[in-house]
């Protein structure tokens, strides 16, 4: 039998089922050890799902890394709250579905305390009348002295019961922001790329795309993702000579469609260069020229070199 002062999280059964889970666990176990010590370290103190960045490093034991992954797979939400009373101007981040998750929040759990600690105590006011009025006494004594009285009272009806799994059904759903149609917009991706160069149809390409959706979702900006992946897409197979086109989960995975994709535009030929027209005597007086100078001697073509023949006969 489980210790009533014993604190319990939630996880989902099935866990091993989602394709998220499996490649943070799989691809990310310290970064998965991070989340699953976050979720009992925020419901073992009353968090309500949020882990200080100091929390995280020092008592999670969470680097650099483990924290990046955990954000941008959205199992972690960045605080972007302002400054105000309590912890939620503490730089941090907030579990994702925290609280659907586990049922209640820090006020839930203390506002039952309060109820059991009330419940507690009337019910040690009524054992104490009921034991009074066995004792035959025909004098009824003042509630005042029954309430003096000492009163035992068993540790199950004072102890606050601090164990917050009260349904067992409510599970950790891993994050999927903004989750489309995954099926649909492959088929309308498909349709924009080389037939032999697209992937996206197994199993593990649809299992990148989700995992890259979040990433896509931050890249779109104010624009829908669906809308701007399939443009990325487009632009990317236009600007890209097809024997040349990656294969669709690279394109994902190396966040390809984060560029900006032009269709190079053809180069202009250079103007080419036309020789002057020599004229009819030019040409002939050269190709004599060349005659000529097969028939000298070595002696006759170093004097014409230097000079020619007049220069050599003055």
């Amino acid at each position: 039998m489980a210790d009533d002062m014993e604190i319990y999280a939630k996880f989902s059964a099935r866990g091993y089922e989602n394709p998220k889970l499996m490649e943070l666990a799989l691809n990310h176990p310290n970064a998965y050890r991070v989340w699953t010590w976050a979720i009992m370290y925020s419901v073992r103190n009353l968090t309500d799902g949020f882990v200080a960045e100091i929390v995280a490093k020092n008592t999670l034991f969470a680097k650099k890394k483990d924290l990046e992954i955990l954000e941008n797979l959205g199992f972690f939400e960045p605080n972007t709250m302002g400054t105000g009373d309590g912890i939620s101007y503490l730089k941090g981040w907030f579990i994702h579905d925290f609280l659907d998750a586990q049922g209640r929040s820090r006020a839930d759990v203390e506002e039952l305390k309060a109820k059991k600690a009330e419940a507690g105590r009337q019910g040690g006011i009524a054992s104490g009348k009921a034991r009074a009025k066995q004792t035959g006494s025909k004098s009824e004594a003042p509630a005042s002295d029954v309430l003096q009285a000492p009163v035992k009272q068993t540790e199950s009806k004072t102890k606050p019961d601090t164990d917050t799994d009260t349904d067992s059904n409510l599970l950790i759903t891993p994050p999927t922001p903004s989750k489309p149609d995954f099926a649909g917009l492959l088929d309308s991706l498909e349709r924009l790329y080389p037939t032999n160069r697209f992937d996206g149809k197994t199993s593990q390409a649809r299992m990148q795309l989700e995992i890259e959706w979040p990433k896509i979702v931050k890249a779109a900006g104010e624009a829908d993702p669906r809308e701007f992946l399939e443009a990325k897409t487009r632009a990317y197979v236009g600007a890209t000579e097809e024997r040349f086109v990656k294969t669709f989960s690279r394109f994902i995975g190396g966040e390809l469609y984060a560029r900006n994709w032009e269709k190079p535009k053809p180069e202009t030929p250079s103007p080419r260069q036309v020789q002057p027209v020599k004229s009819r005597s030019q040409q002939n007086l050269e190709a004599n020229m060349a005659k000529t100078w097969q028939y000298m001697t070595e002696e006759e073509r170093a004097r014409y070199s230097q000079g020619g023949f007049n220069a050599q006969q003055r």
